[in-house]
Formats: C-alpha cells, structure tokens, sequence
C-alpha cells in the first residue's frame, strides 16, 4: 500500500495550465541555482587567487624587513654608516641639555 501522500496526489489531479506554471517555476529555478554555483565557483576561484596573492606579500614583506634588519644590524657596527649618520647618532645619545623655561608671565 503506497503512503498517504502519494495517494492524495494521484487523487487529486492538477489543473493543465497550474501543470504547466510548476513547470516554467522549475524551470526557471534550475537556471537561477545554475547562475548561483556558477557566480559561487568564480568567487571561490577569485579567493584562492587573492589568498595566493596575499601570501606571496606576507613572504615579501618578511624578506624585506629582514634585509632591512640586517642592513641596520651593519650600520650600527659603524662599517657601513654614513657621516651624516654617525653625526646624527652622536647628537641622539650625547649628553641633554637642560630645557629652559620660559619665565613666568607677570598680570
């Protein structure tokens, strides 16, 4: 014996045109669903490009830092400084001096 709603359906015949709108609506939803995984698999693609591309940066980027790194490391030996630098650093780490005040405003 068939389920109870396999029964109903067979009792209880569609209209020709209602059939027929079913149809169009099916229709029409199995193109949408295609454009959707299709606009999804672009994205997917697009986002494993951008990860790609985001990685490669990141490598990038600690390969300069670490040139930049060593480079300082050399400079603060004093073998690759410039005059200008040794001046500079001079006057950075010398001693203050005191900062004066102005005097106090007299009303």
């Amino acid at each position: 014996m068939p389920p109870p709603s396999e029964t109903a359906s067979q009792n209880t015949p569609l209209a020709p045109s209602v059939e027929k709108a079913y149809y169009r609506k099916c229709i029409q939803l199995k193109r949408r669903l295609n454009e959707v995984e299709g606009a999804n698999e672009e994205l997917k693609i697009r986002r494993v490009r951008l990860d790609r591309s985001i990685m490669k940066m990141r490598l990038e980027r600690a390969f300069l830092l670490d040139e930049l790194r060593k480079r300082m490391d050399q400079n603060i030996d004093g073998s690759e400084a410039s005059e200008d630098e040794r001046t500079a650093s001079k006057a950075t780490t010398g001693p203050s001096a005191p900062r004066q005040t102005p005097p106090p405003r007299q009303s």
